[in-house]
């Protein structure tokens, strides 16, 4: 049985993307998830497909056209008993084929149990964005500007999913600016303190372009890069060719429509996951402990450096020390309000 809601439009450039998936896997459950499910999707937004398979697959971008679709794996344990993060994906999934109707049942439980899917995300977002703060807080005293940049930048990021998850609304990281105006304002969200610990006050065309260009450096050396068994599975993402061709193309669209802000916040939380992924394969290829607070240092200093300090810079991590002072203690708010909701 093939079906697909009313939601998605059956428009000939819609079929022509989805067909490739639904040819090579015939017999498997595939449903859409991701802003296209939930309506937030502009055209340069990839379909994002869930593939119910028994073999272990790494995702995969599929391109058809301008149309980018990505698929992700997962078998049936992991369906019929989903994470937190599947769970909110699959409670606005749409359906393409379920021929044992193991998705219309998951998918079900997971609308049932979807608040509490929610509060479990927003908790641990809340705490990786507490322990960023104090993070940074050690740095600053430390006298590790670039360091405390990035991970006020970390901290602004998880706060900002904390957010919306806690107004049960599944972040989607180019749309996370919206999607945060978007919340009642008797939730009593601090918009300011997000934006200045963001670094939004930097947004500008330049900026995003200057955060694209950085973006490809450190998209290329995840891709080219030898990766140990270990992390492999986490930078499965990178290795396709198309994986950073679709970054640039959600960033040109908001760039192309004047939403530079819109864009700088999206590069912000594409940034924040790069260098933590590159960082992640930096200590697997020398067999070394991480250590958070030599992210930056550790990426850009020595004879194993991966990027330049010009690749830093190019992501806007220039920020000054009374900037991300401001930015630390405004933040600190918001996420001790948001700790105190819970």
């Amino acid at each position: 049985m093939i079906f697909v809601q009313e939601r998605v439009q059956s428009t000939d450039a819609i079929v022509e993307t989805l067909l490739p998936a639904l040819r090579t896997f015939p017999t498997n459950e595939i449903a859409i998830v991701g802003c296209h499910s939930t309506g937030l999707a502009r055209k340069s937004c990839e379909y994002n497909l869930l593939v119910i398979s028994r073999d272990p697959i790494p995702q995969k971008s599929v391109r058809v056209g301008e149309y980018y679709a990505e698929l992700m794996f997962r078998n049936d344990r992991e369906v019929r008993q989903p994470s937190p993060e599947l769970g909110v994906a699959l409670a606005s999934a749409v359906v393409l084929r379920d021929n044992l109707l193991l998705l219309a049942s998951s998918i079900s439980e997971c609308r049932r149990n979807y608040a509490a899917s929610c509060a479990s995300l927003m908790e641990g977002r809340l705490a990786s964005s507490l322990k960023a703060v104090g993070r940074v807080d050690e740095l600053l005293a430390a006298g590790e500007t670039r360091e405390a940049d990035f991970w006020l930048l970390s901290a602004a990021c998880d706060y900002a999913q904390a957010e919306l998850l806690n107004s049960e609304i599944v972040p989607a990281p180019s749309h996370i600016l919206s999607q945060i105006k978007s919340i009642p304002k008797e939730r009593n969200v601090n918009f300011k303190s997000w934006a200045d610990a963001s670094g939004l006050e930097l947004a500008s065309r330049a900026s995003c372009e200057n955060r694209i260009e950085a973006l490809s450096i450190i998209y290329d050396v995840l891709r080219t890069s030898p990766a140990s068994v270990d992390v492999l599975p986490q930078l499965g993402r990178y290795k396709d060719a198309d994986a950073f061709r679709l970054l640039q193309l959600k960033a040109e669209e908001l760039i192309g429509s004047m939403q530079s802000v819109e864009c700088f916040s999206y590069l912000g939380t594409e940034t924040v996951r790069s260098v933590l992924d590159l960082y992640a394969l930096h200590a697997a290829n020398l067999s070394k402990e991480k250590d958070y607070a030599s992210t930056i240092r550790d990426l850009t200093t020595g004879r194993d450096r991966l990027i330049s300090e010009e690749v830093l810079k190019s992501l806007g991590l220039v920020r000054s020390i009374e900037m991300l002072k401001t930015g630390t203690e405004q933040l600190k708010v918001s996420v001790a309000a948001l700790a105190k909701k819970i």
